[in-house]
């Protein structure tokens, strides 16, 4: 549900709409994207905090899913310094046992493309509000969800996809609450080079990052991401697989793995 919330959100700047005539450049630049490599490596740092917002741990950690299982997750800190063996047995190894998070749907499946609207069109992109279809969301009220991608008309590919959260969204029948969302992903970031790349190639870079603020049964923490890179998830041994194709990829194997 939450991958949900970061792939889906965005785009509250109240900014003008215009009803877009054609989505073709923004089907094509979702295309280009499945063509290119399906996955998402980040470091993950997580905020613990105590009921008076003090902090009550903090964890960075690097999730690769181009590594096989045991090695997917690598526990760097626990409260700045470099984690004990029973750290590592505690928080790395116990994610590195759990299944890999499952998502067989494209990236275009959560998405009304149909009826994207244009709300900015500058020399050398177009950027789209898009809003997230209900059955991709399911027990999530969409309605407080949009998302805002901006496309590249030279390469055709997604150049920027940012997020946020109109008001506080329940999540998992109320149990959990999102309270702050805010997502910066931007990818073809190198535009002197861009042009010598195949479009798969030129979406194959990403920089930004994202963070969600949440409570669980009134446990608060903080989760941000970033030092994303488009990788080929693990085909290795195994039956699951991996978080996959998508900027929401971090929080899904963050929360899969909690």
């Amino acid at each position: 549900m939450i991958r949900v919330c970061v792939v889906s959100a965005l785009m509250l700047s109240g900014a003008s709409v215009v009803k877009a005539s054609s989505p073709e450049l923004l089907r094509e630049a979702f295309k280009n994207w499945s063509e290119g490599k399906d996955d998402l490596s980040f470091v993950q740092r997580t905020r613990y905090l105590n009921d008076d917002g003090s902090l009550k741990e903090e964890r960075v950690e690097r999730y690769d899913p181009s590594l096989p299982d045991k090695q997917r997750w690598a526990l760097l800190e626990v409260n700045g310094k470099r984690p004990t063996p029973a750290e590592i047995e505690r928080i790395q190894d116990r994610r590195n046992k759990k299944p890999r998070k499952k998502a067989n749907k494209a990236l275009e499946e959560y998405f009304d493309l149909e009826n994207a609207k244009v709300v900015e069109t500058e020399k050398e992109s177009v950027r789209y509000d898009v809003a997230v279809k209900p059955e991709a969301a399911r027990l999530i009220s969409v309605d407080k969800l949009s998302v805002g991608i901006s496309i590249r008309k030279d390469t055709k590919t997604i150049d920027r996809i940012t997020a946020g959260l109109s008001e506080p969204l329940r999540i998992a029948l109320g149990v959990a609450k999102v309270t702050d969302l805010d997502l910066d992903l931007r990818f073809d970031a190198d535009d002197d080079h861009a042009e010598k790349k195949t479009p798969a190639e030129a979406a194959s870079e990403a920089d930004g990052t994202a963070r969600v603020v949440m409570s669980k049964l009134g446990n608060r923490a903080e989760y941000t991401w970033g030092e994303f890179k488009r990788v080929s998830r693990y085909q290795g041994g195994g039956k699951s697989s991996s978080v996959g194709g998508q900027p929401g990829a971090a929080v899904a194997a963050a929360k899969t793995d909690k």
